[in-house]
């Protein structure tokens, strides 16, 4: 038999809501810019952005080889700037974002990282921001932190094997061209043959970011870990300073620093080695005497690493050491800093920089809202009233009722916006509508007249968090959950929770009983001495109003959750005896069951919904898609239950009967065709 369904769609008065806009905002090309911009960018510049700033985030820096000039990047521009501080001058923009800068030995070009072809890719330009070349020709990848090999004809990156992905392999290009080499680390791209060697720890998967020379171009640094990160909020701060020998094909570990080592800078003598670490929940810098070994805190508390997250532009911005080999060019805190080499002593190095920006055309789209009705998406908590005239429900964190089967569904309550109402009861001479509140400031127990008239009355004294409210069959006590208001604010979770109860016209709540998982808490006919409920894997039990007398009446179980270690069936998450506490409804698996219940005594029997054919009693499945908010009908003759905004009454008497008719018939049928059979043998 098919339920019978009721589509409730709820019309609601709205005040005018202003029309949604998607803003998008993309930097475009200054006219001035030197490099082009690729044509696979398409947004045309439309909308000027000119400001000047003294600080950036984040800055990559690189002196260059001659010691007098400084190269930075700002908001995926490249500026350059004399070595003492200034006025900056833009070299590159554009619509691409240009990033990591670095001089090449002979101080004529840059590499830096670009996505101007639409990919982020290795480039080239000359020092004043002409003649852009591309290195690399990939796509759905990224590229981190270029370094030159000391004779200028290569340049060493990291480069991963899918975008956002976070495992790197140290690669070499040549200057000029070509599909490169990958020399450590990662995971080869397709086609380009076995794993790489093994990093320091073994992994078969070593991960390399931050690539550094010092004068002999047969070493490069670089930090490494074994393994990229599996998403935000790493714990694991393994990386450490490794190097890679260009001859032999080996890697070294060269720190073991218990708050990690990553991104080394090499000075141009060959004597020190400096590179970033966490000291507690700061990023600080030691540096090394390559000579005697010796190590000490260059500076403390510096720029933020970004171990923690999936670091897009390497774990600390670049930095580097001037070609005397006495200082170190850094940034933090929105400044760039001349860090003297070994003292520490710090220098600002003032700069300005004059941004100009070009936003893209302002993506605007208008949609137009009916701003009078709504039909809502989902009903909450649908009941049907004792006489099966009216239906109560939530939608939009507020009461109503319609008539049945095709009213118009009203308010019942005019309370504040900020104010939800849920899961609704109805008393049982349909007079009255028992509900909980939720808001900022908590929640309460309230009831209202069932056609509206008055104004709802608080029945709970202290403010809670309650829930599942119900009304004993003598109409006299409700019981409900209560949870502390306060951990349900900030923790979202149910810590706490008990069963009470509390006289029908208010009155201060009377614990029954801890209840760390119920499900609705619901009673048989005529007896409004024993509280039925749903606790996890006990199935359902029942218990006085005291908390005594504790039964177990019958244990549920749907299909198996692979995910757990060991997996075992799901409880159900639901079971409602019938009002004459024959049958159950279930809800497992978010379908809705009947089973038969039957008295045993000792041990509960368990049933399981997956086969109902090796079930120990009948099971009969009555949704195919899912159903929720299920229960019974006063009389037990119908249950009911909700799919979006439509809701299902289904009549259990007349389909128990067309199962008897249509079970006599087939009974009936075998008897007919083995009558012949019969006859023959007797023959």
């Amino acid at each position: 038999m098919r339920p019978t369904a009721l589509r409730v769609a709820a019309l609601l008065g709205l005040a005018a809501l202003p029309s949604p806009r998607l803003r998008a905002q993309d930097a475009a090309a200054a006219p001035r810019a030197a490099v082009p911009t690729a044509a696979a960018l398409p947004l045309t510049p439309s909308r000027p952005l000119k400001f000047t700033v003294e600080e950036g985030t984040w800055l990559s820096v690189d002196v260059s080889p001659d010691g007098r000039t400084l190269v930075f990047d700002l908001l995926g521009d490249l500026y350059t700037m004399p070595v003492g501080g200034g006025a900056a001058t833009r070299i590159t923009s554009g619509l691409a974002f240009d990033a990591q800068p670095r001089w090449s030995p002979d101080g004529t070009r840059l590499a830096f990282v670009s996505d101007r072809d639409g990919s982020d890719n290795l480039w080239t330009v000359a020092a004043d921001g002409r003649d852009a070349r591309q290195v690399t020709r990939v796509e759905r990848t990224q590229f981190l932190s270029p370094a030159w090999t000391p004779d200028g004809k290569y340049i060493a990156v990291s480069r991963n094997a899918s975008l956002f992905g976070t495992l790197y392999a140290l690669y070499l290009y040549n200057k000029d061209g070509g599909t490169g080499v990958r020399m450590v680390g990662g995971a080869p791209p397709a086609g380009q043959g076995a794993p790489a060697p093994a990093g320091p720890g073994g992994n078969a998967t070593p991960n390399y970011v931050g690539a550094a020379f010092g004068p002999d171009a047969r070493y490069v640094y670089a930090a490494s870990r074994n393994g990229g990160a599996a998403g935000y909020n790493q714990t694991a701060f393994d990386w450490q300073v490794t190097v890679y020998d260009r001859e032999t094909g080996q890697t070294a570990p060269r720190t073991g620093a218990p708050g990690g080592a990553f991104k080394p800078v090499l000075t141009r003598d060959g004597r020190w080695l400096i590179y970033a670490t966490r000291e507690d929940t700061t990023t600080s810098l030691r540096i090394r005497d390559l000579q005697t070994g010796d190590e000490r805190w260059l500076r403390r508390n510096v720029q933020r690493d970004d171990m923690e997250s999936r670091f897009s532009r390497d774990l600390m911005p670049n930095m580097a050491a001037t070609p005397d080999s006495k200082a170190l060019i850094t940034t933090w805190g929105g400044k760039l800093w001349r860090v003297a080499i070994p003292t520490g002593e710090a220098t600002p190095i003032p700069f300005r920089a004059e941004v100009d920006l070009q936003l893209g055309a302002l993506s605007k789209f208008d949609y137009g809202v009916n701003d009078t009705t709504l039909t809502v998406s989902q009903i909450r908590n649908a009941r049907p009233s004792p006489d099966g005239r009216r239906l109560a429900f939530t939608a939009l964190d507020k009461l109503w009722t319609v008539e049945l089967p095709s009213g118009t569904p009203r308010r019942v309550t005019r309370t504040g916006r900020n104010v939800g109402e849920h899961m609704p009861a109805w008393s049982p001479d349909g007079r009255w509508l028992a509900y909980v509140t939720w808001g900022d400031d908590g929640g309460h127990v309230h009831r209202v007249r069932a056609d509206g008239a008055g104004q709802p009355e608080r029945l709970t004294p202290q403010t809670a968090y309650y829930s599942d409210v119900a009304w004993t069959p003598d109409g006299r006590r409700l019981v409900a959950y209560r949870g502390p208001r306060q951990a349900r604010q900030e923790e979202g979770f149910l810590f706490g929770r008990e069963l009470v109860w509390l006289p029908s016209a208010g009155g201060a709540p009377t614990a029954v009983a801890p209840i760390a998982n119920g499900g609705m808490p619901h009673f048989t006919r005529g007896d409004s001495e024993r509280i039925y409920l749903t606790q996890g894997q006990q199935g359902l039990v029942s218990m006085r109003f005291d908390g005594t007398d504790r039964k177990q009446h019958l244990r549920v179980t749907g299909y198996v959750d692979l995910r757990q270690a060991t997996p075992q069936p799901t409880p159900a998450t639901e079971i409602l005896l019938s009002p004459d506490g024959d049958r159950a409804l279930v809800q497992a698996g978010n379908n809705v069951f009947v089973v038969d219940v039957p008295v045993v005594g000792g041990t509960a029997p368990t049933v399981s919904v997956v086969n109902p054919a090796q079930a120990p009693v009948p099971v009969r499945r009555l949704t195919r898609i899912g159903g929720d908010f299920a229960g019974w009908r006063p009389d037990g003759r119908g249950v009911f239950y909700s799919i979006g905004r439509s809701f299902f009454a289904y009549d259990l008497a007349r389909a128990d009967s067309l199962v008897r008719d249509s079970t006599a018939r087939a009974d009936s049928a075998r008897g007919r065709a083995a009558a012949p059979a019969d006859s023959a043998a007797r023959a």
